[in-house]
């Protein structure tokens, strides 16, 4: 049997597969997206399968922090070194465009996340998500990357 079946017989689907937007936070919202802010489209598996288990919100907040990290530093268009889940509010997204608010990143929001399409934007708590729904940016991201039906 070739490598490739080999993997694919014992290859297990996510759970749960949650599709981002991350903008980077900026002291000042000038507009939705400004020369302040830099922005990453990317894909966050939430649950793993056999021993890496992360079903919860701690273990959750720690990938996603471990994710967002990786990507302050390896991509030059950001400003800041390191993310603080604090600085920033999450919006869940709907097939409608719809988006729930959360200021932070609690079991509200778990739970609300788990019953979701698991369309997340993670932005700066003063970025206005309303204004920025309309940028092309948005769009953009929407239609490729989002589980929408």
């Amino acid at each position: 049997m070739p490598d490739k079946e080999k993997i694919l017989e014992n290859y297990i689907e996510p759970d749960i597969t949650i599709e981002y937007i991350f903008i980077e936070k900026a002291d000042k919202q000038i507009k939705p997206i400004n020369d302040d802010q830099g922005y990453l489209k990317g894909f966050f598996n939430l649950f793993i399968s056999g021993k890496l288990k992360n079903d919860n919100l701690i273990n959750f907040k720690q990938r996603l922090l471990q994710e967002l990290n990786y990507c302050e530093k390896t991509y030059d268009h950001f400003k800041s070194e390191e993310i603080n889940l604090d600085d920033y509010k999450f919006g869940l997204i709907d097939n409608e465009k719809s988006v729930v608010e959360f200021n932070e990143m609690d079991e509200e929001f778990f739970q609300a996340l788990l019953a979701s399409l698991r369309n997340l934007m993670i932005v700066g708590k003063n970025f206005d998500i309303e204004k920025f729904k309309f940028h092309e940016i948005f769009n953009r991201w929407l239609e490729k990357y989002t589980n929408r039906l």
